[in-house]
């Protein structure tokens, strides 16, 4: 049963998900609630289960790692070889995100690697140790993915960050590193438990993070609602495109870009050719997306599948 959330609870999300770094005060000015107010409503959200991450976006291109998709199909496994195919790859250093998936594939997973070489001995290492369990497999080079605000949640500002196109590399030393590692999956994290988590001062901490922010290696601070405790769905739909020449892919950017429910669509190099993500409140409104994406681009498109995300395992823009 998901949680019911009044316009109250949407604006704070929505601030969530424009900086996850806003202090409760902030977000009490911004809303108009007392800050007691949103600190109970906050309470309720982890109580609920209404937030499965505070995270940091971090551009792993400009540290010079490349995004692979991987999609599996099982086989010959029961709850168990699953469960330990998903801490497997909870585990790596180089998955970014974990999702279990419905449709023509059981799970998901985006990793990042600095080179093909280093991406297949990881996949190799995988497939060592639970090829038996995996009927078929697909692999998936991200060429550029951009990335949009929540914008269905409350009326937000729009923006947009894109990762994969090329960039000056930033090699992060020991102490950004010991920065980056702490906020990628806490964000909100206040600088007194930043110190103690990193040993480093709060001068330094401040000093690192402004300098990360300024050379845009850390570009947002965001939250991931457990979209399906709140009655959203997240569906992908993967397309197979014709003729997608440089001004179709321009007109399919801007209407992903302008449309509220799209929150990522990526440009892929491999079976498929673009993948777009929708958060939507049922499958009805998925349908009529898509029939409208058909009709717009009915000489683009030339074969499309539809995902549906039941799970969120892991999100990690710094896994290392």
């Amino acid at each position: 049963m998901s949680v019911k959330l009044d316009i109250k609870d949407k604006k704070i999300l929505a601030l969530l998900d424009e900086n996850s770094r806003y202090s409760n005060s902030q977000i009490a000015k911004k809303v108009g609630l007392s800050k007691p107010s949103v600190e109970h409503r906050l309470r309720r959200f982890e109580k609920n289960n209404v937030i499965f991450a505070y995270y940091t976006v971090v551009d792993f291109t400009k540290l010079g790692y490349s995004q692979y998709k991987l999609y599996f199909k099982f086989q010959n496994t029961n709850l168990e070889d699953e469960k330990n195919i998903v801490e497997y790859w909870k585990n790596s250093k180089n998955s970014v995100w974990i999702g279990q998936i419905r449709g023509g594939w059981d799970l998901a997973v985006s990793i990042i690697a600095k080179s093909n070489f280093e991406f297949g001995k990881i996949l190799s290492n995988f497939m060592d140790k639970f090829s038996q369990f995996i009927l078929e497999k697909d692999v998936l080079l991200t060429e550029y993915s951009p990335i949009y605000a929540r914008e269905y949640l409350t009326e937000t500002k729009p923006s947009e960050f894109v990762y994969g196109v090329p960039a000056n590399h930033h090699e992060p030393d020991e102490t950004d590193r010991k920065i980056l590692k702490v906020l990628s999956t806490n964000s909100r994290i206040n600088i007194v438990d930043l110190t103690e988590k990193t040993s480093l001062t709060r001068d330094v901490i401040n000093y690192r993070l402004k300098k990360l922010v300024k050379d845009k290696i850390i570009v947002q601070f965001r939250c991931y609602p457990n979209l399906n405790n709140i009655g959203i769905s997240l569906y992908k739909i993967i397309f197979r495109t014709k003729n997608l020449n440089e001004e179709a892919e321009k007109q399919i950017k801007q209407y992903v870009a302008q449309h509220r429910k799209a929150t990522q669509m990526l440009k892929l190099i491999g079976s498929w050719d673009l993948e777009i993500e929708f958060e939507v409140e049922n499958e009805d409104e998925l349908y009529s997306i898509l029939t409208d994406l058909r009709k717009k681009f009915s000489s683009i498109i030339r074969d499309f599948d539809i995902l549906r995300v039941t799970e969120n395992y892991k999100y990690d823009y710094f896994p290392f």
